[in-house]
């Protein structure tokens, strides 16, 4: 039989169930030229493949996950050049599901609507 104390010590590793991050959303870019790019986000705490998952986080925390939310920073000048990119995002939102896709002229113009969002 063994002593109490050892009984004691290995009830503290008794495993603790580690919970999912309640945000975790995929994004994708596709430009007409067949260039597809994907990414990762979760946030609470912020991780995944995104390069900037900080203030991608805080800009959806802005709108409260809400891209269709999302307002074009004032100030940023876009050239009419035409290059499109499709951006899409799935995924929950603080446990809420999310879907959002939309279409931009070019690059700026998507940078200017989306922030950090999409530059992977």
């Amino acid at each position: 039989m063994a002593p109490l104390p050892v009984l004691a010590a290995m009830a503290a590793f008794v495993p603790v169930a580690v919970t999912a991050p309640d945000t975790t959303l995929n994004f994708t870019t596709t430009r007409a030229v067949a260039q597809v790019r994907m990414t990762n986000l979760t946030c609470d705490p912020a991780g995944g493949s995104h390069p900037d998952a900080e203030a991608a986080c805080k800009l959806l925390s802005d709108v409260d996950g809400d891209l269709n939310a999302l307002e074009p920073e004032p100030g940023i000048a876009c050239t009419m050049q035409y290059d499109p990119v499709t951006v899409r995002v799935s995924g929950r939102w603080r446990g809420k599901s999310q879907q959002f896709s939309a279409t931009y002229e070019n690059s700026c113009v998507m940078h200017a609507h989306t922030g950090p969002l999409f530059d992977f």
